[in-house]
């Protein structure tokens, strides 16, 4: 199964916030990393026929998307950014209702949403009201909608928001075993989110993808540019806005500084292994836009 943007665009007005998008996906877990504005949810959209590119063309398996029509979205699981619920609904209601859409058997929704709520850890609130849901809650819902039918292509915007740790682990869990066959993208600005379950990683900034690679290659990108700075609270202070930095952690008194920089920023600075986060930062923040192209 192949997944095929070539040189796709897209304009708000005046504004293109795609430009000339072209990347081909497999089966696995792609992560699609960037800043809040990036176009994420734009090309994300497209990939599931919500939108429409303005220029290019998305194939799937060599045919455009376009003229698949209701069998390509047959196809394809999306959890949106934002999701709505009817304010009377279930959560049973929700996922009955988006599995009629769906246009799945009624013998076979019955058995699956009770199995996708033992996954999601909803199974003694199916009966609840959506409204009363908690926002993580609602997060988990709008997962086992978008694994109800068990798509080949499986999309997810911003899957973890307003989930706790346990709840972020458990979702990655579900996604790594889910992932075999299927090609699964996860949007997201959130490093952690797809650090160790993402065969290949999109960095996207500005409407372009500037990078699709591995954890480790984009980790050696990184490569002698982490450093670890201790100074005081006052210094720190003074220091941090002009400088890039992935972690502080205070002890007894003194911080324990974490900095991002191509050249030795202190004499007492201690050169650390990189990890994707701070990968993701130095790209971001020391390439030339003209070297991210």
């Amino acid at each position: 199964m192949e997944l095929k943007f070539e040189r796709v665009s897209k304009n708000y007005k005046d504004k293109k916030v795609l430009k000339d998008i072209s990347v081909t996906m497999g089966t696995g877990v792609y992560g699609l990393l960037g800043p809040n504005g990036a176009g994420k949810t734009t090309m994300i959209k497209m990939m599931a026929d919500v939108l429409r590119p303005d220029s290019g063309q998305i194939l799937y398996d060599g045919r455009n998307i376009r003229s698949i029509g209701d069998e390509y979205r047959a196809k394809v699981g999306y959890l949106p950014q934002e999701i709505s619920f009817y304010s009377n609904f279930t959560g049973r209601d929700y996922l009955e209702y988006s599995a009629a859409l769906k246009g799945m058997e009624k013998s076979y929704t019955k058995k699956r949403i009770e199995e996708l709520a033992y996954h999601v850890g909803l199974q003694n609130d199916l009966k609840r009201q959506c409204r009363a849901y908690s926002g993580g809650m609602q997060r988990r819902l709008g997962i086992a909608q978008a694994l109800l039918d068990n798509p080949e292509i499986l999309i997810l915007d911003e899957p973890t928001a307003g989930l706790d740790p346990l709840e972020r682990v458990k979702f990655r869990n579900i996604i790594s075993a889910y992932s075999n066959d299927r090609l699964v993208l996860l949007s997201t600005h959130i490093v952690s989110d797809i650090e160790h379950i993402a065969s290949k990683i999109m960095m996207m900034e500005y409407g372009v993808i500037r990078y699709v690679n591995t954890r480790e290659e984009y980790i050696k990108m990184a490569k002698n540019c982490v450093w670890i700075v201790k100074m005081s609270a006052e210094k720190l202070v003074k220091y941090q806005n002009n400088a890039v930095i992935s972690n502080v952690i205070a002890k007894e008194g003194v911080m324990e500084v974490r900095v991002i920089d191509d050249e030795k920023p202190f004499a007492n600075a201690v050169q650390t292994a990189p990890t994707l986060e701070d990968a993701y930062l130095y790209i971001f923040n020391y390439l030339p836009e003209k070297a991210r192209r």
